[in-house]
């Protein structure tokens, strides 16, 4: 098995309550390419040890697996969790491990930031909502709510380029009162 960038969008919530094993993930796991985010409602998976968790999401106990674990072996389960791998928004749909974006319509394939791919994500994950530039911000790049930057707006704007036909006049991504929602 190969660690890189195909491991990149697998976002992975910790919650695993022995300091030091988690600060030892904490550090490996970003290594092999993989994304450790506080923010449980963005991840595709959590990686726990007991107490029980209860989620939606795919889990791994951590403590039923055999030890010694060779570490190979831990990306190897957590890359094959049946986290979501692709999403469908208006006329595309994105698949989030080659991080490719397809045109539904025209079948036109266009490659993605990983950036690019987590706001999507995001967007998906809150269809419909206003989204806040502040909690946009907050979560795809853990900034500061009161940090000055036109890093949003400039990726908003590449996307539009990718996926709108008049990116003038948006109707996918749309401005809303407070940030930005996807339709």
């Amino acid at each position: 098995m190969t660690l890189g960038p195909q491991f990149r969008m697998l976002n992975i919530y910790l919650k695993i309550h022995d300091i030091t094993l988690r600060e030892a993930l904490e550090e490996l796991l970003p290594q092999a390419g993989m994304c450790i985010n506080e923010n449980e409602s963005v991840c595709e998976g959590i990686l726990f040890t007991p107490p029980a968790l209860e989620s939606s999401f795919p889990a791994l106990n951590f403590s039923s697996l055999s030890h010694p674990l060779r570490f190979l072996d831990l990306l190897f389960l957590l890359e094959n969790l049946a986290y979501n791998q692709e999403i469908t928004f208006a006329h595309f749909s994105l698949d989030l491990r080659e991080k490719v974006l397809k045109n539904l319509n025209t079948q036109e394939l266009q490659r993605l930031t990983e950036k690019e791919c987590q706001l999507l994500r995001f967007f998906h994950q809150n269809q419909g909502e206003d989204l806040s530039k502040e909690r946009i911000l907050k979560t795809i790049w853990e900034y500061h709510p009161d940090v000055e930057t036109h890093t949003l707006e400039t990726h908003i704007y590449r996307l539009r380029q990718k996926i709108e036909v008049d990116q003038n006049a948006p109707q996918i991504l749309l401005n809303g009162q407070k940030g930005y929602l996807i339709k």
